[in-house]
């Protein structure tokens, strides 16, 4: 696979799968909303495949389905994708990509794997004096809480670093993006969510009637709507079984589905969507899923990271972590203060959709060229709604070298 579109969408699927996957196989973790973002996972790994030779370098590219090319076509291909679809908030959704490696300062970076990090992969290193523990976690989790504007906090412990340890290797996604058509707060009332046939938890239910993409899937026995965002091409993709205890059985089905084939079965029609409130933290120890996804050697004493540093003393990445945060509500607090009045024809349409997402449902924000975020919310936990953007969401990979 040579394509770099293909390939993100690709792995989007493989790590959604797997994560899922593996949740559904811990039964306290049967009812658990999730959050994560694959196209940061790839994106931070290919960073350390720079660094990679030989097998483990190999496994890296099989495992990310980064195709045959060399590596500075693969750079130059996450180069230009982050430089394209990062939006800093001037005219549209803030989206923005940031790495950052921090090196033991008895350690130098080698100046070809810092040439590439800095000119494709927006990453900066920076000294940290890992001796220090409790100095180095305060310094990496500041970061940290700074790129997601807060939303993830205290995402190292100190324990995790000592002086042996090289680098760690941080990628932070954040976005918040305003609804392209808001919902109105006074429409959001309290209403029933049904866990499963037996459960149902009081939910703040948003509600809206519009134009909208939409499509029925009776393939995966689902219904599929599209939330755009203002001045963007990302949107937000919600796929609600038809059934309410449907939802694994859909997830089964998604690992064979490109999300291209839902975009191209979504027509614009008259649809009333009922949407509750989420607000989802969920974090994903990465070196287990990894290995299930078949990388493992970097993991492991065979680990040929060798173009990391100039030293020839052998690396080896040692933990991966994932944490993931969503905040989804009406409209936002700079839209909040606007009265909105909407004004429809009054007639009866007959062929207008009814989208209720009353039970658990996946979504994705994502654009045609990536999966930026994808999680399942399957059991409303009171009191976690906040207020805010309307779509807000951030995430933060670690890797400990």
């Amino acid at each position: 696979m040579s394509d770099p579109q293909e390939s993100r969408n690709l792995f989007s699927r493989i790590l959604v799968d797997t994560i899922t996957q593996d949740a559904l196989q811990r039964s306290d973790e049967a009812q658990v909303n999730t959050v994560f973002s694959p196209a940061s996972v790839q994106s931070c790994l290919t960073l350390a495949f720079m660094g990679a030779s030989g097998s483990t370098a190999e496994e890296l590219r099989n495992g990310l389905q980064l195709g045959p090319g060399d590596r500075h076509h693969i750079a130059r291909a996450f180069g230009e994708f982050w430089r394209t679809n990062c939006n800093y908030g001037d005219n549209g959704p803030l989206l923005k990509s940031v790495n950052r490696l921090y090196v033991n300062d008895s350690l130098e970076l080698h100046p070809e794997f810092n040439e590439v990090a800095t000119d494709f992969f927006q990453s900066k290193a920076e000294a940290a004096r890992f001796a220090d523990s409790a100095g180095a976690a305060q310094q990496i989790n500041s970061w940290v809480e700074q790129e997601t504007d807060h939303k993830i906090t205290n995402l190292l412990q100190s324990e995790c670093v000592n002086d042996e340890t090289s680098a760690i290797l941080i990628n932070a996604l954040y976005f918040k993006g305003k609804w392209l058509k808001p919902f109105m707060p006074e429409s959001t009332m309290l209403d029933l969510f049904q866990v499963d046939l037996d459960s149902t938890v009081n939910v703040n239910m948003m509600y809206q009637e519009d134009k909208f993409k939409y499509a029925d899937l009776p393939g995966l026995q689902a219904q599929a709507v599209q939330l755009p965002y203002e001045n963007s091409n990302i949107h937000m993709l919600i796929l609600l079984p038809n059934r309410v205890c449907g939802l694994q059985e859909l997830e089964l089905k998604l690992k064979d589905v490109d999300l291209a084939d839902i975009d191209a079965a979504v027509t614009l029609q008259d649809v009333e969507i009922f949407l509750p409130r989420l607000s989802i933290e969920y974090d994903v120890d990465l070196k287990k899923i990894l290995n299930q996804i078949g990388i493992s050697e970097v993991f492991s004493d065979c680990a040929k990271l060798d173009g990391l540093f100039t030293s020839k003393t052998g690396q080896k990445i040692s933990a991966a972590k994932h944490r993931g945060y969503i905040n989804v509500n009406e409209a936002g607090s700079e839209a909040a203060a606007v009265t909105f009045m909407k004004i429809v024809p009054m007639m009866l349409n007959m062929n207008k959709k009814l989208f209720k997402a009353n039970h658990p449902f996946v979504f994705y924000i994502r654009s045609s060229q990536a999966v930026f975020f994808a999680g399942r919310f399957v059991n409303p936990k009171p009191g976690l709604e906040e207020e805010g953007s309307s779509r807000q969401s951030s995430n933060a990979n670690i890797y400990n070298i």
